[in-house]
């Protein structure tokens, strides 16, 4: 496994910038974030992205992408809110491919009136019609697409036990575990031995459909992004059972304080690199 930081650790400085801290920081691999503050919409055109290749590949260090997200959504209500979407994600793509990265990660899209099974039904099948797009467009850059949990009940992926009905519907697409995320979503049914639920998911639903891997800490409530071991996670059973499934895939340890950035970065990557080993 190799084991690597977001470039929003470093998102005061430019991208350029923020990839050269990382690699100074010792990271294994690198996720570009495909979104503000190091790509604006106006700064996403391909010259703009082909004068970035070199920055971004010159370390020769495994990239991943996360796709762009704010004010975002697959399958949404409106046609044209849809239509830009794939649009966005389509130029993050293109990018990814330049850049040959291994994978991008996108967000699944959100609705908000879940009691309505009709409703619920119609807002999927527009969701899982827009991701079967985005996986045809990743195809053609011949880039992994994998989809991320999140940790709101309004978004249409935030319950693990729901991945295998996503990748039936959208085949070849495989899913970034975000396990802070699982975290806090598996704390809001109030159960008990929290992690081991995580990691019983893990084994016996993800399996081998787990093709990316955010981690992160928080206290079971909000979604933190704390160093691993600054909040209430118990790590161990979860990476116990990813190694169960054999994955071997790029670590990316979203940790976040914009204030104290590279010492973020420093016990981040020592953290993990031991509960790794």
């Amino acid at each position: 496994m190799r084991i690597g930081l977001p470039t929003t650790l470093f998102q005061d400085v430019p991208i350029e910038k923020a990839v050269e801290k990382l690699f100074k920081l010792g990271v294994e691999c690198i996720e570009v974030v495909f979104d503000i503050p190091h790509f604006p919409p106006e700064k996403r055109g391909i010259e703009d992205l082909r004068r970035l290749k070199k920055a971004l590949t010159q370390y020769g260090l495994p990239l991943s992408v996360h796709s762009c997200f704010y004010e975002l959504n697959l399958g949404g209500i409106y046609q044209a809110v849809r239509n830009f979407t794939l649009k966005e994600i389509r130029k993050c793509l293109k990018f990814a491919g330049l850049i040959e990265a291994e994978v991008v990660t996108v967000h699944p899209g959100y609705f908000p009136i879940h009691d309505d099974e009709v409703l619920l039904k119609k807002a999927m099948e527009r969701f899982t019609e827009d991701l079967n797009l985005c996986l045809k467009f990743s195809k053609e850059e011949n880039v992994q697409l994998s989809l991320e949990n999140i940790q709101s009940p309004y978004f249409l992926f935030s319950k693990l036990e729901s991945a295998p009905e996503i990748v039936k519907k959208v085949k070849d697409l495989t899913i970034t575990l975000d396990v802070g995320h699982a975290y806090i979503m598996e704390c809001s049914s109030r159960k008990r031995s929290v992690e081991k639920k995580i990691a019983e998911k893990i084994e016996n639903i993800l399996g081998k459909k787990i093709g990316h891997l955010h981690i992160h800490d928080n206290f079971g409530v909000k979604d933190e992004h704390l160093v691993p071991g600054d909040g209430k996670i118990n790590f161990k059973p979860i990476i116990k059972a990813l190694r169960k499934t054999g994955y071997n895939n790029q670590v990316i340890v979203e940790a976040w304080n914009p204030r104290r950035s590279v010492d973020t970065g420093i016990k981040a990557l020592k953290r993990v690199k031991t509960l790794f080993t």
